[in-house]
């Protein structure tokens, strides 16, 4: 991706001259519709060609065999969309077009800003659109939010009039994510908008949690529909086991993880196989680099920022942190803690590592911190009682073991859809369309409703669609059926949502040339420090560490 961005400013004559008449060579559109006294908006006629990861099924299969299938569900929903989308703007012409996954995309992308042939939007990451915008070719459309034509809350009726669009508005956007779109960028424009969106949570074993005395904590008798995937086996409980609480923060949740191998030995007793990976942990956090970010925006270490140069921009290697990930590696050394790096693998020949969901619903974790868009995953095994919280926060407390009353922060996940300058102005302005009537109230719930995704628009929420959820969450057991727990669990998630953004908690960083290299780096420099065996005391894990921040470091500022 680096080599094709140094390759970028040197686009061809033709490629320049392509992105320069887009909008009178500015980076937006600054009058998103100005029609003639007889036109209308419903006239529009243009092509918007989405690359995205929504898996197509093959055409020897039938439509009815497809849509049974979860890995076409996406697919389908935005099949659905666009015959309404069509019903209301007949002339416009959208097609959704398979790339593969979000790094797949984005190569693609990049190929096409190389021969003037960009889509007309894309799934991204804002990562992504850092090399976009710097190869000129990203469309800014916040001018297109109050055009009195097309702007939010403005649609179409029947009749092709302009009316207003309740389902549509700017206020009911949630507004935690179209200003950390904005200001993601270090010029503040829109230049991509907030799609399918989810954060993190915590899942716990509540059975575990709840379990008093000696005893299973859990059903042994329960038998998985999956046989790819092993049955859910009760951890065993000595007589002194305590109910948990539910901590609220890292040094709470820390001392509950040692009670649990002193609660459960058989458990964790030889839980690391001769990969020197984990087979049974007591907390498992699935991304290094998501946990690496959201401690150190809660601790208040610096991290990346918007910056004229590169010694202003990637700022990770500093005192603070390294004593932030020396922690992180003595709580793995005493076997509480792992990321999914450390799990035992699932494919040893590809070096695919275990999900900690599937270690929860095992019974070989208790604590597992995964994205709120994987909740049903939990529901896989009938035999214990999941629950979804609020991450805990991590301040000074990590190192004292001081309770706080501080309130976590997690990183807002989940792709967004990025917009590209063409030189047809109408597939500008239709793509712009398609986007708004994309995420609209019913939409955006129906979407949130079949991969547990939040909802973009508050008043998603207060469809029948996802109050069928919210209102299921907390009301099962562990004998509930797989049906209800997976919809009681998304309703927890949905929850979060909403208190994550009412507390305004969500975790935005910045996004410039080096941004996806930063997480890289940091990702790998976790892996580094916690895969090293030979570090335990003090003095060796502070030189493990120091030598992986370098190497981090010089690897992105190398490129």
């Amino acid at each position: 991706m680096k080599k094709l961005m140094k390759i970028m400013p040197a686009l061809t004559l033709a490629a320049v001259a392509f992105m320069a008449t887009s909008c009178g060579g500015d980076s937006g559109i600054k009058s998103a519709w100005n029609p003639s006294a007889t036109e209308k908006p419903a006239d529009l006629k243009a092509t918007v060609t989405w690359w995205n990861n929504y898996a197509q099924p093959d055409a020897t299969m039938s439509e009815a065999d497809a849509r049974a299938k979860s890995t076409y569900t996406e697919y389908f929903f935005a099949k659905d969309v666009i015959t309404e989308f069509n019903k209301l703007y007949p002339n416009i012409t959208v097609n959704q077009v398979y790339k593969g996954g979000y790094g797949d995309i984005q190569t693609a992308v990049n190929t096409a800003i190389n021969s003037g042939d960009t889509p007309s939007i894309a799934t991204c990451y804002g990562d992504h659109v850092a090399g976009y915008i710097k190869a000129g070719a990203a469309l800014d459309v916040s001018g297109c939010f109050d055009d009195k034509y097309i702007g939010f809350g403005k649609t179409v009726n029947a009749s092709g009039v302009i009316v207003d669009d309740s389902t549509t508005t700017k206020a009911d956007f949630n507004q935690n994510y179209l200003a950390n779109e904005g200001k993601q960028y270090s010029d503040g424009l829109y230049y991509s908008m907030p799609y399918s969106k989810s954060a993190e949570t915590m899942a716990i074993n509540q059975t575990v949690f709840d379990k008093v005395g000696a005893g299973l904590a859990g059903n042994p008798s329960f038998v998985y529909n999956k046989p790819t995937v092993p049955v859910y086996v009760p951890p065993v409980a000595l007589a002194s086991k305590e109910k948990y609480e539910v901590p609220t923060n890292w040094s709470e949740l820390i001392a509950i993880a040692r009670k649990m191998k002193s609660d459960f030995p058989e458990t964790f007793a030889n839980n690391v196989d001769s990969d020197g990976l984990f087979t049974a942990v007591p907390i498992c956090w699935d991304s290094a680099e998501n946990m690496y970010i959201s401690f150190s925006n809660m601790l208040g270490i610096p991290y990346t920022a918007n910056g004229a140069t590169v010694a202003d921009q990637v700022l990770f290697n500093n005192a603070d942190a390294k004593k932030m990930v020396a922690q992180i590696k003595k709580w793995n050394n005493e076997g509480l803690f792992a990321t999914q790096n450390q799990l035992y693998f699932s494919n040893k020949a590809k070096g695919y590592h275990q999900y900690s969901s599937t270690m929860v619903t095992n019974g070989k974790c208790f604590v597992a911190f995964s994205s709120t868009a994987g909740a049903t995953y939990f529901a896989d095994g009938n035999s214990f009682l999941a629950t979804l919280n609020e991450t805990p926060t991590a301040d000074a407390s990590i190192y004292s073991g001081t309770k706080t009353t501080a309130k976590s922060k997690v990183i807002s996940q989940g792709p967004s859809l990025s917009f590209f300058k063409k030189s047809n102005e109408e597939e500008q302005k239709a793509s712009w369309i398609w986007y708004k009537f994309l995420t609209g109230t019913e939409n955006t719930a129906k979407l949130g409703v079949a991969k547990s995704y939040f909802p973009v628009r508050v008043s998603s929420y207060s469809t029948s669609t996802v109050q069928k959820l919210t209102s299921a969450s907390g009301t099962v057991t562990a004998d509930s059926s797989y049906a209800d727990k997976k919809n009681a669990y998304t309703g927890d998630v949905y929850k979060l949502d909403e208190i994550y953004a009412k507390d305004n908690r969500y975790i935005s960083t910045p996004v410039f040339d080096l941004s996806s290299a930063c997480r890289t780096a940091v990702g790998n420099l976790m892996k580094t420090v916690l895969d090293d065996k030979t570090a335990t005391t003090d003095e060796q894990i502070n030189a493990l560490v120091e030598t992986a921040f370098t190497d981090a470091y010089k690897a992105v500022v190398t490129q």
